[in-house]
């Protein structure tokens, strides 16, 4: 049976196979577009937070190029450095905390308390490197004018990206870390987004590792860097020794 053969004025009309057939497809073209939305989604979360966190690396240079130094975590969450009587000092209340936007003067998507928070409302963790002086024990990269007084050479920051954990615990270094291996070493500043799926407890000891240090204050210098896959979704961002340092000299803080 045809819809209509042709109409009053003698053009052809659509049979009801065609019609049958054109609205299997648009129902095909809506379904995969609505299947897609989600993951599309996702990927400008990830995409943004990316930027974000080239953006805060970015911050975190051009603070030292002013100051002189890094800027101490914040452990309030309050959005601003923490540390005893004050900066510039170099006694951080931690060493790993969360990041401090608001002192480092940063635009963006602020939670009630003052914390940047990522694009799954989550805070910004922040580590940066503690005693770093060969000579000096009380040098570090947080110490107002220390990489001068300490001189470059002697300046060795002791936190470290490894590619992969099982087993979590106080770690300083990849080697301490089961079925790890060193990616980079002696990164001066780490920042951290624990993804879409932030969970410290239970998802895996891989993304564990990068948020187990600010939420129970262990001593662990450890980073796990790794691409993508179902037990990590973190993002990890860093601070090399050699941009750091580099970008000092030109800022004249270093000689």
């Amino acid at each position: 049976m045809k819809l209509a053969g042709k109409n009053a004025a003698g053009q052809a009309g659509f049979t009801l196979v065609e019609i049958a057939i054109v609205l299997l497809v648009v129902t095909i073209l809506l379904g995969y577009t609505v299947a897609m939305f989600p993951v599309q989604q996702e990927l400008k979360q990830y995409n943004r937070a990316n930027d974000d966190m080239d953006s805060i690396v970015e911050h975190l240079i051009a603070f030292a190029q002013v100051n002189g130094r890094l800027p101490c975590p914040d452990d309030d969450p309050d959005g601003l450095e923490d540390a005893s009587g004050g900066p510039p000092v170099n006694n951080c209340n931690v060493f790993f905390g969360y990041l401090p936007a608001r002192t480092l003067g940063i635009e963006g998507k602020y939670n009630a308390a003052g914390s940047l928070i990522d694009p799954w409302g989550n805070e910004y963790g922040y580590a940066v490197s503690g005693d770093a002086g060969v000579l000096n024990a009380d040098i570090d990269l947080v110490t107002a004018n220390g990489i001068r007084d300490e001189g470059i050479a002697n300046v060795t920051p002791d936190l470290f990206l490894c590619t992969d954990s099982t087993v979590l615990g106080n770690h300083l270094d990849c080697g301490a870390v089961t079925g790890g291996t060193e990616a980079i070493g002696n990164v001066a500043a780490v920042v951290v987004s624990a993804g879409k799926d932030f969970d410290p407890v239970g998802i895996s000891n891989i993304q564990a590792e990068n948020t187990d240090d600010f939420l129970d204050g262990t001593n662990d210098r450890v980073f796990i860097f790794s691409p993508r896959r179902d037990d990590y979704d973190d993002i990890v961002k860093w601070v090399s020794t050699n941009l750091l340092f580099s970008k000092m000299i030109e800022a004249d803080q270093l000689p």
